[in-house]
């Protein structure tokens, strides 16, 4: 089930996170592959809920477009009521509803559920393996086990892998990852001929706490410097970019504050830029969306109403010909513009590396 894609970003599987990527126009979303993982949830949820919850988002939303789903937050022997694994019942559950997806996994797992997920992924025709920092550090160890998954039935032909560096705080912790990953990726593509590698990071803010009220602050992309910067190396493989889209990975909403400030997350060149209201319950309210939009639009950001669904909420917002919205719907804005804008800007940045551009005239052209 490979197909030719060119961003991968790691959306949380909820309503209108999966909806953000389902409202791409059909130029983008050729070009895109994202991985949905189940989000975070209550420990009063049984696990039939919680997938059968998360089966019917996807379902409804993006059953036939290709994509990769992970259960990362699943307990080692999870079971259902009738004694079958969660992660089997949940294959399942996609399966039966007719899900275009490919299975995620990593070696941090449960290792009694490695035939399951290869049996997955044979029905898919791949897998995607989840990597982390330390997985890449230590080179020798993860490429046996690499091996280990061939043994096991596991065509690697059909693998891709994620290097999954989560939270990139500076520019010179991504410098160093970018050098562990370097190092990584040139003994892997001398050891195995794996279709994909997916490079992915987050420099988006768990909080806005950090940007002043009724302010604007520009948050510098430090996962499009790593992605850039193992691209230009030529290692061998086909290096893709992910992201988290506008979402730090550890962000959770299972317990929202009740002062949830009104905010607009922009992305546009280097940089996310974050306008920043205050608390939804004070002054304008929800009115305060119509000035954040106005906001956006003479930034000197701004796209146009035509980029994106994102694009043209914030324009109609602006200008009254739509409603205010939730914090939800201000989501499914954010990431809808950041998953267009980063595919069309990732295939531009593409085309400048196949005519030899070096790195500093690559960002500065983003």
């Amino acid at each position: 089930m490979d197909m030719n894609f060119a961003y991968s970003p790691i959306i949380k599987g909820k309503l209108n996170d999966i909806k953000a990527a389902s409202q791409l126009a059909v130029d983008v979303s050729r070009w895109t592959k994202p991985v949905f993982e189940l989000p975070p949830f209550k420990e009063t949820d049984t696990p039939e809920q919680v997938m059968a919850r998360f089966a019917d988002r996807l379902s409804k939303n993006y059953s036939k477009s290709a994509c990769y789903v992970d259960f990362p937050l699943l307990k080692i022997g999870a079971q259902t009521s009738s004694g079958e694994t969660v992660l089997s019942a949940a294959y399942g559950q996609l399966n039966a509803l007719s899900i275009n997806f490919e299975p995620v996994y990593g070696f941090d797992r449960d290792d009694a559920l490695w035939p399951t997920v290869i049996s997955q992924a044979r029905k898919s025709g791949g897998m995607l393996l989840r990597l982390e920092v330390d997985d890449m550090e230590f080179v020798s160890d993860t490429l046996d086990r690499i091996q280990e998954l061939s043994l096991r039935g596991l065509d690697l032909n059909q693998l891709d892998v994620l290097l999954d560096c989560r939270y990139l705080s500076t520019r010179e912790f991504s410098g160093a990852t970018s050098d562990t990953a370097a190092l990584f990726l040139e003994a892997l593509a001398a050891t195995f001929n794996i279709r994909k590698v997916i490079v992915a990071g987050s420099s988006a803010p768990k909080t806005v706490t950090t940007v002043p009220k009724n302010d604007m602050r520009s948050i510098f992309r430090n996962e499009l410097w790593l992605w850039t910067s193992l691209r230009v190396k030529g290692l061998g493989l086909d290096v893709v970019y992910g992201d988290y889209g506008v979402i730090h990975p550890d962000f959770t909403d299972l317990t929202p504050s009740p002062h949830i400030n009104g905010k607009i997350r922009y992305t546009q060149g280097q940089h996310i830029h974050i306008f920043r209201g205050q608390s939804l319950r004070e002054n304008d309210k929800y009115d305060q969306y119509r000035r954040l939009s106005h906001n956006v639009i003479s930034s000197g950001f701004y796209q146009g109403h035509s980029a994106s669904l994102g694009d043209r909420y914030i324009y109609d917002c602006a200008n009254g010909q739509a409603r205010t919205g939730s914090p939800g719907v201000w989501v499914l804005n954010d990431q809808n513009h950041h998953f267009a804008y980063a595919t069309r800007q990732i295939q531009k940045l593409e085309a400048l590396i196949y005519r030899g551009y070096p790195i500093e005239a690559l960002l500065q052209l983003a």
